[in-house]
């Protein structure tokens, strides 16, 4: 089958899932394949421990997740690369997006020890949500399927967001749809900016006290106690934008 049709196919599988043992059995099938032995589409937290509300979707082998489960927090350059780039990427490539360190090449040996080789990463972010990625591996020894990155590609995010949605549904969000009112919008932004309640008042053309009230109660909406938390979670639930901080900094 064309790698076009089985990714359309696979899309349409994928989107109907009920469950992820259902998710897991298509995704397994399409990325065979293509050519690839393993896969493993996730949010970037602990890999091999459940943790409610996270994707953790893989099939690798037994013993490589119970060496990940014992290692806690491994230096993995794959994640790394991957929280720094919108687009797909050759493991053996990823030297260009990040500098790889000492440690993390022996990560990447010890992978290679258990059996898993080179491979091909898809990243995936959405404001407000842990990093994420589905990565595709092959066997040690056995070549990428270069022609098959472009569908690999797109199998990685209609998998991603197949198994967000099933990891959802019923259970808790990562972070709670909280909206700001207008002035508190526009006092949190100049906050950002670094500006005093002082100046936010000549700014908009209110009090002092009026500004420190607003920026009090957009705390209170987001359960936060200082000003540089209440910022970061404005940008988490993109209320602002990180171009809209740059610009008032120039």
């Amino acid at each position: 089958m064309p790698a076009l049709s089985l990714v359309e196919e696979y899309a349409a599988a994928a989107e109907a899932a009920s469950s992820m043992p259902a998710l897991n059995a298509l995704t397994a099938d399409a990325v065979r394949a293509l050519g690839f032995d393993f896969f493993g589409i996730i949010h970037h937290v602990t890999f091999g421990r459940p943790v409610a509300g996270f994707v953790g979707l893989h099939h690798y082998p037994e013993e490589w997740v119970a060496a990940l489960r014992d290692m806690g927090s491994p230096p993995d350059p794959v994640q790394r690369a991957a929280e720094r780039t919108g687009c797909g990427f050759r493991w053996d490539r990823m030297d260009m997006i990040v500098a790889v360190s000492a440690r993390e090449r022996r990560h990447m040996e010890e992978a290679a020890r258990h059996g898993i080789g080179t491979g091909f990463t898809v990243p995936n972010h959405v404001p407000g949500e842990a990093p994420g990625s589905a990565s595709f591996g092959l066997r040690a020894g056995r070549e990428l399927p270069a022609r098959h990155l472009p569908a690999a590609q797109a199998l990685g995010a209609f998998a991603f967001e197949a198994a967000r949605r099933l990891t959802r549904t019923g259970g808790p969000r990562w972070i709670a749809p909280v909206r700001l009112s207008d002035r508190q919008r526009d006092c949190v932004l100049l906050v950002s900016h670094g500006k005093s309640d002082t100046v936010i008042a000549q700014l908009l053309g209110l009090k002092p006290r009026t500004v420190n009230d607003h920026v009090e109660a957009a705390k209170r909406r987001y359960g936060v106690a200082t000003r540089a938390q209440l910022v970061v979670h404005a940008l988490l639930r993109s209320e602002i934008a990180f171009a809209e901080v740059l610009d008032g900094r120039r």
